[in-house]
């Protein structure tokens, strides 16, 4: 973090753009934070899939599975491979206010440049409940904190409550998971003009830049999508920042079997109710990036569910390996 706790609207202004990802956490065999498979996938997205940045321990990343000292090492060895090279997002979700903080102020302490924060869901039924949570994080750290709406899981944060948020001097941007277009033309136009906002998914996106003037992309497509040297979402990215439409639009239609084995295997399962961890990290083990294997409640693929995805995917001739 190098900026005042006033000059967090801005510093997101100028950070947060471009491409984005998020990625699962790798467990060794003793199921603890396997740290040289989490550090080669951190070299992985920089190197090879050349993000703009990256977000640690959101909820593919199973936080929810891990102890605060886990997380607070995983945030300290992910900057430490990160450092000098892309911005980084620490997530400090937490059903304690005060555990958020003290998650929150140790990745300040590290570096981090922003945090990102879900509303609990518990406790936090209404917008004042929602309100009071963020206020009270937002007086007892400096760092920028960007709002997560995940409506499924949590109290929403809708565009009356969000415009309120934006009011307090460290909000600063909107992860919007709400896939209702509607839920999110009135974010826009509540605070477009105050918050940076990121809709978690890649399919929109070419609208999200051209239609909405969103300059953000957060979530975990950009390295599933994407091997080294074969990197056609940054490119139709460049493409639309350029102005070139139909270039871009040309390139984005080549990812369409991805999105659809996308629908298939992760948002299929993740509609359902059940979390397609198992799912993310084979599709990164068939891709040449670290996978492994996950914390309960989190259910693992079927050895016949692995041979049917790796043949889908081979199936589109497009990813190869």
């Amino acid at each position: 973090m190098q900026y005042k706790k006033k000059e967090a609207k801005e510093a997101a202004r100028e950070i947060l753009k471009g491409v984005w990802t998020a990625m699962p956490y790798c467990w060794d065999q003793n199921d603890n934070f396997d740290e040289p498979a989490n550090r080669s996938n951190m070299d992985h997205i920089i190197n090879n899939i050349k993000v703009d940045g990256h977000y640690c321990s959101g909820n593919i990343a199973e936080f929810w599975s891990m102890p605060d000292d886990e997380r607070m090492y995983a945030h300290e060895v992910m900057y430490d491979q990160a450092r000098g090279k892309i911005p980084l997002i620490a997530g400090c979700h937490h059903q304690s206010v005060k555990q958020v903080v003290a998650i929150a102020k140790h990745a300040e302490s590290i570096g981090y440049d922003f945090i990102i924060v879900l509303t609990p869901y518990v406790a936090a039924r209404d917008d004042e409940a929602v309100f009071q949570f963020y206020e009270y994080i937002c007086t007892n750290i400096d760092i920028g904190i960007i709002l997560f709406n995940v409506p499924q899981t949590c109290h929403a944060i809708g565009a009356n409550l969000a415009k309120r948020l934006s009011k307090l001097d460290n909000i600063c941007g909107y992860k919007q998971a709400d896939g209702s277009p509607a839920a999110t033309h009135a974010i826009i136009n509540a605070v477009g003009n105050q918050l940076v906002i990121s809709v978690a998914d890649e399919a929109p996106w070419l609208t999200s830049m051209t239609q909405l003037g969103l300059q953000w992309l957060v979530n975990y497509n950009p390295h599933l999508y994407q091997t080294k040297n074969w990197l056609p979402l940054n490119e139709y990215t460049k493409a639309a920042q350029d102005g070139d439409i139909k270039k871009a639009t040309e390139i984005a239609k080549t990812l369409q079997p991805l999105r659809e084995l996308h629908a298939k295997w992760i948002m299929g399962y993740w509609n359902s109710g059940r979390m397609p961890i198992a799912e993310m990290k084979y599709w990164q083990e068939l891709i040449g990036m670290k996978g492994g294997g996950t914390r309960p409640p989190v259910i693992p693929m079927t050895e016949d569910k692995k041979k049917e995805m790796k043949s889908e995917l081979l199936s589109t001739g497009i990813l190869k390996f």
